[in-house]
């Protein structure tokens, strides 16, 4: 064989060359072409046949405190994404939708109505729920705490009531999570308060009862009449003791001169009185007289006989007067000693009658002091129940609607400019497959590489445009 032809013998290759396949395209390309057509056409005419459908959007501003006001906790800016997320999470829940279903009334639609009885009351709203959430779409921007809700509806007015719901209804949703904590403390303080109210009410009864039982208004000791009587009465007992001493001192004096040979008129006690005294200044007269008459007239006179008589008399009388002083000296003594026991018996009834108003003092102030501490108790949970009350208005998440959603001018689905763009996409890939498919099928030489992979013969020359 020539040099030439070798080098037209080649190893057979499998598979298809770019020129194979070039070549297969060019044969089909009236396949590819009506196959483009066909699919735009059917794209086109689905397009305007499909039901169109309205999106209203809303743009909402999602902030959050630095701090709760109620538990005093800190929130880390690095915690920022997990809190969008989950308020993007919240939006698609199904609390919110459970909100807008009321707000708007959707149960009392004759298209729920119809699910209602077709699936039952329970699955009807189920599916109202699912379909609220998969028609509501959050979109985020990137480093922006701005979010647009966005919801897709058959009509622009149902598009715009229910964008504008799932955001009322979002709103409202977080100020009552965030406020949660408030209401809870609040009802906590609340029941708190009410008991405490009730305690101190209990207590000031009971002490007010007590008080006009045992007749003791004031429960302080001062200015006390009972302890200033007693007070007198001890001034009076020890003044009385202090005579009895004395007494007792001077009864002993006279018993013992008494023993001594003392005759009672010459006692000190006896001798100072003055009937004493002239008692025995006349007895003295009539002894000097008696003797001088004795000593003259002898003793059987009848002038001696009288002064005899008279001295006898004075000398009864003497001794009568001394026995009735040494009598009231002690009946004085003994007046002293019963004075004394009957001051002792009234002392000792006052100091009962103090230490049982002491008794009732002391449990009077003991109501007042259980009183007092909880009257504290409840002035200091007041005063932290108006802070309760302050923060409760308070939301830890701060919402603000940038945008409300408008009834839309225009559907957003189905789109014909992006179906037609994909449907030329798709047209091509597809007229592609068929030509292929066309040739693959029914294998024709196309170009030379047809000659060399296929039939492994040598190229002797080419006819025709290369």
């Amino acid at each position: 064989m020539p040099q030439g032809q070798n080098t037209n013998l080649q190893v057979p290759e499998t598979g298809l060359s770019s020129k194979q396949l070039a070549s297969m395209i060019t044969a089909r390309r009236g396949t590819i072409f009506k196959t483009l057509l066909t699919t735009i056409a059917v794209t086109v005419v689905i397009t305007l046949l499909l039901p169109k459908t309205y999106t209203a959007s809303s743009d909402v501003f999602l902030d959050y405190k630095g701090n709760d006001p109620i538990n005093g906790r800190l929130f880390s800016p690095m915690l920022d994404e997990s809190y969008m997320q989950t308020q993007l999470d919240m939006i698609k829940s199904q609390a919110v939708a459970e909100k807008v279903i009321d707000a708007l009334d959707l149960e009392r639609t004759a298209e729920y109505r119809a699910t209602v009885e077709r699936n039952g009351e329970s699955r009807a709203h189920s599916q109202m729920i699912k379909r609220i959430n998969d028609r509501t779409m959050v979109i985020t921007r990137r480093s922006s705490r701005v979010i647009e809700v966005d919801y897709a509806a058959d009509t622009p007015e149902m598009a715009r009531d229910l964008a504008n719901a799932v955001v009322r209804a979002y709103v409202e949703l977080n100020q009552q999570i965030s406020s949660a904590s408030a209401r809870s403390r609040r009802e906590q303080y609340n029941a708190q308060l009410e008991q405490l109210r009730k305690e101190a009410d209990s207590i000031q009864q009971k002490m007010t009862q007590y008080q006009q039982q045992v007749g003791i208004l004031d429960s302080s000791e001062r200015n006390d009449l009972q302890s200033r009587q007693l007070g007198d009465l001890m001034t009076s007992l020890m003044a009385v003791r202090n005579q009895q001493q004395e007494a007792q001192a001077r009864k002993s004096a006279t018993d013992g001169l008494l023993r001594s040979g003392v005759r009672s008129d010459e006692l000190p006690e006896v001798a100072q009185r003055p009937n004493v005294n002239d008692l025995k200044s006349k007895l003295s007269d009539v002894v000097r007289r008696l003797t001088d008459v004795q000593e003259v007239l002898g003793p059987r006179h009848p002038k001696t006989l009288a002064l005899i008589a008279e001295r006898d008399d004075l000398n009864a009388r003497l001794n009568r007067e001394a026995r009735s002083a040494l009598d009231s000296q002690q009946l004085d003594a003994r007046r002293l000693a019963i004075q004394e026991q009957t001051l002792q018996k009234e002392v000792d009834s006052q100091r009962d009658r103090l230490l049982e108003e002491k008794k009732h003092r002391d449990t009077i102030t003991s109501y007042q002091r259980q009183l007092d501490s909880v009257e504290r108790v409840y002035n200091t949970a007041l005063a932290k129940y108006d802070e309760i009350l302050m923060a409760s208005n308070i939301n830890t998440f701060d919402l603000t609607v940038l945008r409300v959603a408008e009834a839309p001018s225009s559907h957003s689905k189905p789109l014909l400019t992006q179906n037609v763009a994909a449907s030329i996409i798709i047209g091509l890939v597809l007229g592609l497959c068929l030509a292929l498919l066309y040739e693959l099928g029914q294998r024709r030489v196309r170009c030379e590489d047809d000659l060399v992979r296929g039939l492994h013969l040598p190229l002797i020359g080419h006819i025709g445009i290369r």
